[in-house]
């Protein structure tokens, strides 16, 4: 059997589509079979609600009069980055010179909620933008556009923390309790996207998809991408593999997917909200929409060496790990999320309302994410002695 995107739009605009979320999908495998499934559902719904380090923020401004073009620019205190001359770059992960707890994610979560910032500008000395320095007030809608970046827009797993040494942990994973006390993880596991389309099938380079409420689209493979992974028997990798970026207009986002975060001793984080249609096209994806819990592995890394390459427990699934439990050297080891399962859960009935209302349409990629792409390393190199 083989469907086609177009084939299933023209079902979707006539209100004939067959739609269900990732955990209705499963369930109906489990209940009626893959057969029953493959002749009767178009379209599954997918995502995730997981911390996120690697975004950033562009924000178009108008010009000032007289003209200026940005040197040195602060949006609440938190530090931007010119990029023309009233254009600018805000990393989410940057923070305010007052309050290290405050962030260009909090700053984008409070343009999304409609609140007033302060902007504080000083300009370059060219003769043609005289304005020195400038500061006031604006809101979302004092912009030309605003688009953000997700240089990790989807991670197809991650790897589970813990911490076998004989002090505490603040990492990029949270706090890390000595002596194998407790484990985090980061993933939506069954519901992530490039969990169902485990090859990227179905997503690629322009494909629509969700981003905490606006639409946004794939733009390609995103950060520390890794697609020659290790997979476990069910092509599913154990650790970090495929990533995609994406971007999207912040004018439609909503703040509820949005979140401003901060890890103890280690900065600020970005929650957001990401969705993707998967539609059932033919036996290869169907099967892959199968996966539950039980057959995601992820690989549990010991995070009391501070090198690039880290000690390792073996694996464990995504079931043990939503059971709070998780046994690691033998030693029983309660496991955290720093995502949330409740969020995904919510986004995929969203995602699915948004195309059941004709709202939002399936694309067809205009080009594949590359597959073939090895993680490079940062290395010291010395210049050579000419």
């Amino acid at each position: 059997m083989q469907r086609t995107c177009s084939e299933i739009n023209e079902k979707i605009k006539a209100g004939k589509a067959s739609v269900l979320t990732a955990l209705e999908a499963k369930s109906l495998i489990a209940e009626k079979g893959f057969k029953t499934f493959l002749n009767t559902v178009d379209i599954v719904t997918t995502a995730s609600f997981e911390m996120n380090t690697n975004s950033v923020l562009y924000l178009n401004f108008g010009q000032t009069d007289p003209l200026i073009y940005f040197s040195e620019v602060s949006i609440n205190n938190v530090p931007a980055y010119p990029a023309g001359p009233t254009d600018l770059v805000l990393p989410c992960v940057s923070f305010s010179k007052d309050d290290h707890k405050y962030s260009g994610a909090n700053v984008l979560e409070e343009l999304i909620k409609g609140n007033d910032l302060h902007l504080k500008a000083i300009g370059r000395n060219l003769e043609v933008f005289p304005n020195k320095e400038f500061e006031t007030w604006f809101n979302l809608k004092n912009l030309n556009h605003g688009r953000l970046l997700l240089n990790q827009a989807v991670n197809q797993n991650n790897i589970v923390a813990t911490n076998s040494g004989d002090k505490d942990i603040n990492s990029h994973m949270g706090t890390l309790i000595a002596h194998l006390e407790n484990s985090t993880y980061n993933s939506s596991s069954c519901l992530n996207p490039l969990v169902n389309d485990p090859f990227c099938k179905t997503i690629g380079i322009g494909s629509r998809i969700w981003v905490a409420g606006a639409t946004g689209y794939i733009v390609g493979h995103g950060s520390n991408h890794n697609p020659l992974q290790k997979r476990n028997d069910f092509n599913v990798p154990v650790g970090s593999a495929i990533t995609l970026s994406a971007i999207a207009e912040i004018g439609n986002m909503n703040s509820k997917w949005v979140r401003g975060g901060f890890l103890k001793s280690f900065g600020p984080v970005l929650y957001i909200g990401v969705g993707i249609p998967i539609p059932v096209l033919n036996e290869e994806i169907a099967s892959s929409i199968a996966i539950t819990d039980d057959k995601i592995h992820s690989t549990i890394v010991d995070f009391s060496i501070p090198r690039r390459t880290k000690p390792t427990f073996g694996l464990c699934t995504y079931s043990e790990l939503r059971s709070s439990t998780v046994l690691i050297n033998k030693k029983p080891t309660l496991s955290a999320p720093l995502s949330s399962m409740a969020g995904a859960i919510e986004i995929t009935q969203l995602v699915k309302e948004s195309i059941l209302s004709k709202n939002l349409l399936l694309s067809e990629p205009i080009s594949a994410i590359n597959m073939n792409v090895e993680v490079k390393k940062l290395d010291s190199r010395l210049a050579e002695l000419v």
